[in-house]
């Protein structure tokens, strides 16, 4: 019978990698770190179950490759200016903070330029794969922690495209000889350069009038194929340049990124990149040397430390330059301080290259995957040491605002949409407000607009206190932060045993801890977001306002009662039929007498609604006039509004008992 060495390998991992996921996944960890062990479990320097390594490397080179073929994809210059604060500023300064520090140290223990460069690129980069999933798992993507951290992390990945010309640059000057100079290495990466903007322009000019062509043929197999043949074919086209095969990918998704097409793309691609890149996760694991690493084991744990402190250190550095509060950069440094996976390719590149020892070689892999083991405990661990650091360095590093001369006020923690909106309505009105938020330039908004606005991180005490809580009469909480909101209730609970705390949530599940935090009302985003939806479509049927209204307060004096009380021992079911009690009370409806109606010319007394249906005509609206309470020998003319009052039951039967009388 016929053997396939690779299809066995490949048995293997799958039936090792899986169940490993699948406990990971339970653990609430990343599959990341399951690919990891995978690879170091059958690896040569494992139990040696893979035979076929070199096939599984160029198999996960092929991972790499539509890695980068996607970034290209989502790489859009709307997004980063978008988070130009966080990503362009926030992002450059990390990278090139950390690339700078590693780079002196390292010279400082006696390592050459060129191998002190990479490791400072090889530590300057984070997980953006882990880091993301820890963000969208706990719903703080679009929290001002996320954003931070999105931004770094933006900047890095874009960042790993030069990285990756540098590098080469180095590996072409290390193989022309060891007395090569900086300008042999500048000139090397100014050809990468000029062949990747040659490059981009080529394939940005005959990509898109390919897919322009396989559109039309509304054909999802040659659709997916074309896809393939672009990325892959890119990538082989710029190795012949000398660009990397991941390079020439991320040209190719660089210049499709603006098209109409690019989501439909990603969406096609994704399967077949997170197979690959499964593929790379192991093959990385493999190359671990798992006896090097036990004989190494001190020096290993000591250069992990190191780097996650330096990483921590310099991102709290930057946050702290941005204007960001104490707590929430300490978060952010310890969220991000782990070596990412384009790390990884540039440590294979720098072994390729020669630029670094089987020691060093071997000392990185196992401290890059240590860090990405250890980022999500660390993740959950990181809101508490955050806070401890900015408790004992509160009054160092606290900026605290200029105390706002407010008696009986309003106090708008964040000024996001639901802030501003309710910072508007308070200035109309004529109540009293303070407006505090860590994001500078929404202060510095606010201020322009004419409110009093200051700049702070209102999870911490001192905050509240000037922002006058114990004088407050309400306190709005609008911000993304779970934890910060968290935290936000609690103390201005505890400052101020009777203001009135209103908070802002994305969840249902969260409603219950606010409450028993000390809020006094909880709206979370998704009931409203229902409710929005259902009044919408009532609308599209037009349904009359006063009907939709209806509903609208029915299903809120329902629903947000039984938020209020989740703990109470009322049933569902005695909870659904109290629902439907309410909505069968009297409602309102109305109906248009069109020309031909036989009740046109008869009395009221003659329609008879109420005896027949129940429903009372409690007004007629003839001509813009609206007529209360009509008498029984009221006469109906054509073009008569009535104005109906009853349950659903019997207005339903009023409408079918009038339209009978109506020409179809």
């Amino acid at each position: 019978m016929e053997q396939i060495p690779l299809l066995q390998d490949i048995v293997i991992l799958t039936v090792i990698s899986v169940p490993m996921s699948i406990i990971l996944t339970r653990a609430g960890l990343p599959t990341v770190i399951g690919f990891l062990i995978t690879g170091v479990i059958i690896g040569p320097h494992g139990l040696g179950l893979v035979t076929e390594v070199h096939t599984v490397e160029i198999l996960a080179e092929i991972g790499v490759v539509m890695l980068l073929f996607t970034i290209g994809l989502e790489f859009s210059i709307t997004k980063m200016l978008g988070i130009r604060r966080e990503g362009i500023l926030g992002g450059g300064l990390q990278v090139g903070l950390t690339t700078g520090i590693v780079l002196f140290l390292s010279l400082v223990l006696g390592q050459p330029l060129k191998v002190a460069l990479l490791l400072g690129f090889v530590i300057s980069l984070s997980s953006t794969a882990i880091v993301l999933k820890l963000l969208i798992d706990k719903g703080e993507v679009n929290t001002p922690r996320g954003n931070f951290s999105v931004g770094v992390l933006l900047f890095q990945d874009i960042a790993v495209v030069l990285m990756f010309m540098v590098v080469q640059s180095l590996g072409g000057e290390g193989r022309m000889g060891s007395g090569a100079s900086a300008l042999d290495m500048a000139r090397g990466l100014g050809i990468s350069i000029a062949a990747f903007v040659g490059i981009v322009f080529g394939v940005g000019y005959i990509i898109p009038r390919i897919f322009e062509h396989v559109v039309r043929l509304r054909n999802r197999e040659v659709f997916i194929l074309t896809i393939l043949f672009v990325c892959l074919g890119t990538a082989w086209v710029s190795s012949m340049f000398g660009l990397s095969l991941a390079m020439g990918a991320f040209i190719a998704g660089l210049a499709i990124s603006e098209s109409e097409y690019s989501s439909q793309i990603v969406a096609e691609v994704i399967p077949f990149r997170d197979t690959f890149s499964s593929l790379f996760f192991i093959s990385i694991g493999m190359l671990l040397n798992f006896q090097f690493f036990i004989h190494n084991f001190q020096w290993i744990i000591l250069l992990v430390v190191a780097i996650m402190f330096l990483k921590s250190l310099t991102i709290v550095g930057v946050g702290r330059a941005l204007g960001y509060p104490l707590m929430l950069s300490v978060a952010v440094g310890l969220n991000l301080a782990q070596i990412g996976e384009f790390s990884f390719i540039l440590i294979k590149m720098g072994q390729g290259y020669g630029l670094l020892d089987e020691g060093l070689y071997q000392s990185l892999l196992a401290a890059s995957i240590l860090t990405m083991a250890a980022t999500p405990f660390v993740y959950q661990w990181s809101p508490r040491a955050a806070y401890e650091a900015g408790h004992f360095l509160g009054k160092r590093t606290v900026r605290e605002p200029r105390k706002p001369a407010h008696y009986n006020h309003v106090i708008i923690i964040g000024y996001g949409i639901n802030g501003r909106n309710l910072a508007r309505v308070l200035k109309e009105t004529g109540i009293n407000h303070a407006i505090v938020d860590i994001n500078m330039q929404r202060v510095r908004n606010a201020k322009k607009e004419g409110y009093a606005a200051f700049f702070g991180d209102a999870s911490h005490p001192e905050i509240l206190k000037h922002m006058g809580v114990e004088k407050a009469k309400m306190l709005v909480v609008a911000i993304t932060d779970p934890i910060t909101t968290r935290r936000v209730v609690r103390l201005a609970r505890e400052l101020n045993p009777a203001i009135s705390i209103v908070v802002r949530t994305r969840y249902l599940r969260e409603v219950e801890e606010l409450y028993k935090l000390g809020a006094n009302q909880v709206i979370p985003e998704e009931f409203e977001t229902s409710v929005e939806i259902f009044a919408r479509v009532l609308r599209d049927y037009r349904i009359p306002t006063n009907i939709i209204q209806n509903q609208i307060d029915l299903v809120r004096q329902e629903g947000y009662a039984m938020l209020r009380t989740p703990s109470t021992a009322t049933t569902t079911a005695e909870r659904l039929t109290s629902l439907t009690n309410i909505l069968e009370l009297s409602l309102m409806d109305t109906y248009y007498v069109e020309e031909g109606c036989s009740v046109a010319g008869r009395t009221i007394a003659q329609i008879n609604l109420r005896k027949l249906t129940g429903t009372t005509i409690i007004a007629v609206v003839r001509k813009g006039t609206a007529r209360t309470n009509p008498s029984a020998d009221f006469l109906i003319d054509p073009g008569d509004i009535f104005v109906l009052l009853g349950s659903h039951a019997e207005l339903n039967s009023a409408m079918e008992l009038l339209k009978e009388s109506c020409p179809v």
